[in-house]
């Protein structure tokens, strides 16, 4: 009897990804979790071929991300041809003051180059995507390279530059953040000690002053706000990678207003920046689609000669 259907095999593996979960790095004594997934061209022994890599980053508040949440979305790129490594940071609740979220997704980034050969990694096309503060990461990471205030003795030597950043809906001004419970006190350069914040705004957010409690620690508060404010680390006559910022129009965490405001300063600067507006899109949820996933896959594809 003869097959109904005949299918040819697939010794390139096109279409096909592969996943290790076990993959771990280090940054300052603490270790986090890394998940790769790689496109399944890269199972076969014979492959020589460098595929380039996106790191992406979840949005947890600066907290403790999910590596998992949208893998599967991010199968379909490295599906396409685009690596994905996810991973995780250290919890700012849990004693880790700015700049520990940086230092961890630059070690990452250092990470992946270290064994570029060994993972088939195209060390010099990775770019850096993240969403909320994970996006406020990826802004960060694109804006400051190689700066020594972040680099640590994790896999020294190689660089944490990337080729392209994709931000969406990250914080990129945390002096003048629209809906905060601090821009009122920031107007002097000066914020009052905590223990005065959290009895002026104890009926405000208290989930969220704790953690910029936890991202303050014992530094000036002022002085971490600026830094964790992307939109303050743009200088003038120095070029940065290529930004796709991507907000949701009715997103009442992050503000329409941060991404339209840090788009406008790249432009500004004369740098190469996409603002896409998602309309009617929360934070989270109705935000993601096809066609954005789509439009996120091309814009690496392009950056990335993929």
């Amino acid at each position: 009897m003869n097959p109904d259907i005949i299918l040819p095999n697939n010794p390139e593996f096109s279409g096909m990804a592969v996943m290790n979960d076990e993959m771990t790095f280090e940054c300052e004594g603490q270790t986090q979790r890394m998940t790769l997934i790689m496109p399944g061209k890269m199972a076969r022994e014979e492959n020589k071929t460098r595929f380039p890599l996106v790191v992406f980053l979840q949005g947890s508040g600066w907290t403790a991300p999910n590596r998992f949440a949208q893998l599967p979305q991010l199968c379909a790129y490295a599906q396409k041809g685009i690596a994905v490594a996810s991973i995780t940071h250290r919890n700012s609740l849990d004693g880790n003051p700015f700049p520990a979220y940086l230092k961890d997704a630059k070690a990452a980034i250092r990470y992946l180059r270290s064994r570029a050969e060994e993972l088939k990694i195209d060390e010099n096309r990775i770019a850096f995507f993240g969403t909320s503060s994970g996006g406020n990461t990826a802004l960060l990471v694109g804006l400051t390279g190689d700066d020594e205030r972040y680099l640590t003795e994790d896999y020294k030597g190689y660089s944490d530059q990337v080729a392209c950043v994709v931000d969406c809906f990250g914080p990129s001004d945390l002096i003048q953040f629209e809906g905060s419970p601090l821009p009122p006190l920031t107007q002097d350069e000066r914020l009052p000690d905590q223990e005065t914040l959290k009895a002026l705004y104890q009926d405000r957010d208290q989930g969220m002053l704790d953690i910029l409690f936890a991202l303050f620690g014992s530094q000036d508060a002022m002085a971490v706000l600026k830094a964790m404010s992307p939109i303050l680390e743009i200088k003038p006559g120095k070029q940065y990678p290529p930004f796709l910022i991507v907000q949701g129009s009715a997103d009442d965490v992050v503000p329409m207003s941060q991404s339209v405001k840090m788009h406008q300063a790249l432009k500004d600067a004369c740098q190469n920046s996409t603002l896409v507006e998602i309309t009617n899109a929360e934070h989270e949820g109705t935000f993601w689609s096809d066609d954005l996933h789509t439009l996120i896959f091309e814009f690496l594809k392009t950056n990335l000669g993929a």
